[in-house]
């Protein structure tokens, strides 16, 4: 029988595999790049909260809130980023992470922007995510440089992870 650990490296390992697509596409295609970023952090984020004994297996099969949880402790626990730079160097970033998971389907309310599907307006328009998805806009706006900056972030979790969660 698999144990949490193996649960937890299994994320992980697919959290790095999903980074890999996210890098492949870059802001190229903002609405599928936001996708696929809030798809890494949500594995990130279960792999972290696994190890640390924070939820059970369970709750990280079934839920869509694991990246809200982790930014809360890398928030509440500082020695946590300080591998990675710190809050501060990268709040900007943490405040995409949080807000890509606020536009999760899931999560996000039915007539409100979501990552993945169209939804009605307050004026009964149909919007979506490729057009009018605000994160994806912003991901895609060379200008903001948001979304080398996130990349960078999810390399260097993914590549000193083992010394933030161990």
């Amino acid at each position: 029988m698999a144990t949490i650990r193996d649960w937890a490296d299994g994320y992980l390992a697919q959290a790095r595999a999903d980074l890999k697509g996210a890098q492949a596409i870059g802001a190229a295609s903002p609405s599928t790049f936001a996708m696929l970023l809030q798809m890494v952090f949500e594995k990130f984020a279960k792999a972290a909260l696994l190890r640390s004994g924070a939820v059970t297996l369970d709750w990280a099969r079934g839920s869509h809130g694991a990246a809200s949880r982790m930014l809360l402790a890398l928030r509440q626990q500082r020695r946590l980023l300080e591998p990675l730079g710190g809050t501060k160097v990268w709040e900007d970033v943490l405040w995409v992470v949080s807000t890509l998971e606020q536009a999760h389907p899931q999560l996000a309310p039915p007539e409100g922007p979501q990552l993945e599907y169209p939804w009605e307006d307050a004026r009964a328009e149909i919007r979506w995510p490729a057009r009018d998805l605000q994160i994806a806009t912003a991901l895609g706006d060379p200008r903001k440089n948001l979304a080398t900056r996130v990349l960078r972030f999810a390399m260097l979790l993914s590549d000193r992870f083992d010394d933030v969660f161990p």
